[in-house]
């Protein structure tokens, strides 16, 4: 695990500044506290900074091929290195360590560009081919890792976090207006854009080619919702629980010790359940409560961990934790506006006490519908197929012509906005219920000129474009794609791999495993949804496993008592 950064500039003449890079490279220093490393030669250079956890001694980076015409700095893991290593030797590729790092130039000899569909990991890649004097830069399957870049004039600047590109003294910070209205659209910016003009995300499933001066992006893996329902429950059953056996084995892959968060929902309990099956000794599990019981799983934590008997360890947050916002902040480099930061901030800063690996749950809800709206989608889809006369009746009743139902409580008030959204259409209803800002209210608080400016681009561009290439049949598989698209890796994995580093802490989502993903896919959606009851299969799966309480609890999220705490603890104070 590491921090990556460098740059490439299209002038042979012109070579790069060593002591700007060495600036970028040391804005990363809390992603690889361990080492440092760096290629400068000409108009390239690499720079990376390293946290041990694979070959801690001889893991160091940049690394290169046999005869240094290749050379690569990697963020991440790839879990099934040792595979490809073996294969490699075999085929004549010589080794001068065990880090996983250095699979990936012999592989980039044997495969070319390509080489990329052989990883199973999480990885944030630069590679340079001298040879062929080409720059290329990989983001993983699911955006589990970040990348980012800069490219102008045919130079390339890029890096782990913002941070380091900004260091480069060749790079303004000019604001993208239309950042920052789909921020206000979504409470974080979706890739490709970050909240500077200039500077961009690679975005997940993609890799970047930067050549004679000229980049191209291409997409080489993408989710594919292609329900198969010629296999039966059972069968689904069989191959879930399988699939996330053998992910976990290959993610607690460590020469440095390993934990868990335990949140005490249905994801998290499924990881430590299938690590303590994989484990020699007991699994370390770290959670955190809140006073507040509406928001406090901790009774469903200890319940895991007693279940599976790990070493357990948990700390209450309170609201004394808005002190650590200024740091919290610093650590996005760009507006992100998730409460559930905050623990995530917390949870990791109390694992890294003992441990420099951690697996967390991420991800269970965006393939098995744990979101209250994928049920939703579910109901309305149902709804939608009723006679057009039948659904009009129902309206007319519950609905007034030209009335945007969005701010009432209570059952009517969910009610009045089901009919709502079963007006709109599909792409519609999704955008409302996705968006936290709707756009009435966004041209409310932006200035003319601004609105005049961005020509109403925002957040419903933003998921119109995913809702093109979704490719699924269904409205469910619709909106698990677009979740998995956008909310997944811009809202949900930003957070856990900010907060997480900000400690020098790994976080490993085996959940996440591209061949978990492609399986999920798979399943049909009624197998997902069904009724009241969301992530059926992954709860019937893992049924027997489980303590009852887990299986049935409803759905909390990592969410904090954020409008108690503004009430009672800030409000007699401001």
């Amino acid at each position: 695990m590491c921090g990556i950064t460098g740059m490439i500039y299209s002038e042979k003449g012109k070579a790069v500044e060593e002591p700007a890079l060495r600036r970028m490279n040391s804005a990363l220093t809390h992603r690889g506290p361990d080492d440092e490393g760096y290629y400068v030669k000409g108009r390239a250079g690499l720079a990376m900074r390293r946290l041990s956890i694979i070959d801690v001694e001889g893991g160091h980076q940049p690394v290169s091929n046999e005869d240094g015409s290749i050379w690569t700095v990697f963020n991440g893991e790839i879990y099934n290195f040792q595979e490809l290593r073996n294969d490699l030797l075999q085929k004549g590729h010589r080794f001068r360590s065990r880090t996983d790092t250095e699979v990936i130039v012999h592989l980039y000899e044997e495969e070319g560009a390509a080489f990329v569909h052989k990883l199973r990991g999480m990885f944030a890649i630069a590679l340079w081919d001298e040879k062929e004097e080409r720059l290329l830069l990989y983001r993983d399957r699911v955006g589990i890792k970040p990348l980012h870049y800069w490219f102008e004039n045919g130079n390339l600047v890029f890096g782990s976090e913002i941070k380091a590109i900004l260091e480069h003294p060749g790079i303004g910070r000019e604001l993208s207006l239309t950042a920052l209205s789909e921020y206000l659209s979504f409470s974080y910016v979706p890739a490709p854009k970050t909240i500077y003009r200039d500077i961009y995300k690679l975005p997940p499933g993609h890799w970047l080619c930067c050549e004679k001066g000229r980049i191209r992006i291409e997409r080489y893996w993408d989710f594919q919702f292609r329900p198969d329902f010629s296999i039966s429950e059972e069968e689904w059953c069989e191959r879930l629980r399988s699939a996330l056996r053998e992910s976990v084995r290959l993610h607690m892959i460590s020469d440095v010790p390993i934990g868990a968060f335990l949140s005490g929902g249905m994801d998290s309990s499924t990881v430590v359940a299938w690590m303590h099956e994989a484990a020699s000794s007991p699994v370390k599990t770290y959670s955190i409560g809140f006073p507040d019981k509406r928001c406090n799983e901790l009774p469903f934590a200890r319940e895991v961990a007693r279940k599976f008997n790990t070493d357990h360890h948990e700390e209450m947050v309170t609201a004394s934790a808005f002190g650590l916002l200024p740091k919290i902040v610093a650590g996005f480099d760009e507006p992100f506006a998730d409460s559930s930061a905050i623990p995530t901030y917390w949870v990791s800063e109390f694992a890294r006490r003992d441990v420099k690996v951690v697996l967390s749950g991420d991800g269970g809800d965006e393939l098995f519908g744990g979101y209250p709206r994928a049920m939703k989608e579910l109901w309305l889809e149902v709804y939608r197929r009723f006679p057009k006369s039948i659904r009009m009746l129902g309206e007319r009743c519950v609905l007034k012509d030209g009335e945007h139902p969005l701010r009432e409580p209570g059952i009517l008030g969910q009610l009045r906005r089901f009919f709502y959204d079963a007006r709109l259409g599909e792409r519609e209803s999704f955008a409302r219920r996705s968006m936290p800002m709707p756009p009435a209210l966004k041209r409310e608080l932006l200035e003319a000129h601004v609105l005049e400016e961005l020509s109403g681009a925002g957040g419903p561009d933003v998921l119109g474009a995913v809702f093109e290439r979704h490719g699924a049949a269904s409205m469910l598989d619709k909106s698990l794609y677009i979740d998995s698209k956008i909310y997944l890796p811009d809202d949900i994995l930003t957070k856990v791999d900010r907060m997480s580093m900000f400690h020098s802490l790994e976080v490993r989502v085996p959940i996440l495993d591209h061949k978990v993903v492609e399986l999920a896919c798979r399943i049909p959606g009624r197998l997902k949804v069904r009724g009241r009851t969301s992530k059926w299969i992954l709860k019937k799966a893992m049924k027997d496993k489980l303590p009852p309480a887990v299986l049935k609890q409803r759905k909390q999220g990592f969410s904090i008592p954020i409008d108690r705490w503004f009430r009672a603890d800030f409000y007699p104070t401001a």
